[in-house]
């Protein structure tokens, strides 16, 4: 078999034009981004597995990053990198307040899929996620269909930018309850383990 023969130059120059069109600078593009910069833009969702992870939830409860570092088992330059990417890091006096705009993994009950699934969503859709789940439960519980009305002609947009419409058929919902799809307990603790 031939040795195929590389084009070193027109691989660097589409690797830089695909990183510029993304928005990110010559050396992000490259993968070696300066030490001001992120090293890369990329939709990361809190894996609560990661040991960085568990240190920034050590520095959410008040403990200084170089101790939540050290008792999460990372090191500092390690985890300081890992904040600069993913979080917003505020002083307020000597106060640290740490903004986190990731997104989280939700469950939602859309017309597009017969069963709840998960999606990567960001806060404030989580939010109108959770306001739906609400209004599923009120209809259940007391069969009115006017707990369902604003959620008509409407959705929600995933953190791809995929759009989800709600569902709202009442009998899709009673039977779905039926065989227990509704069953939060149940979700939740699968989505646990």
């Amino acid at each position: 078999m031939a040795k195929r023969i590389r084009n070193y130059k027109r691989e660097y120059k589409d690797r830089i034009s695909r990183g510029r069109a993304l928005g990110l600078s010559v050396s992000q593009s490259r993968g070696h981004a300066r030490p001001g910069e992120i090293r890369r833009k990329t939709l990361t969702i809190a894996d609560p597995s990661d040991p960085r992870e568990r240190a920034l939830e050590l520095v959410k409860g008040g403990k200084t990053q170089k101790a939540a570092a050290k008792s999460a088992g990372v090191s500092f330059k390690t985890f300081r990198r890992y904040l600069k990417e993913n979080t917003t890091v505020k002083r307020k006096g000597r106060k640290v307040i740490i903004i986190d705009r990731r997104p989280v993994m939700m469950l939602i009950l859309s017309l597009d899929n017969p069963n709840p699934y998960w999606i990567p969503v960001r806060k404030k859709a989580a939010s109108k996620i959770s306001h739906h789940w609400n209004a599923i439960n009120k209809f259940i519980k007391t069969n009115r269909v006017s707990h369902l009305k604003p959620y008509k002609d409407s959705g929600v947009y995933d953190a791809n930018r995929k759009y989800h419409p709600w569902e709202i058929r009442p009998n899709i919902l009673r039977k779905l309850e039926s065989i227990g799809e509704l069953s939060f307990v149940n979700i939740y603790r699968d989505k646990a383990n």
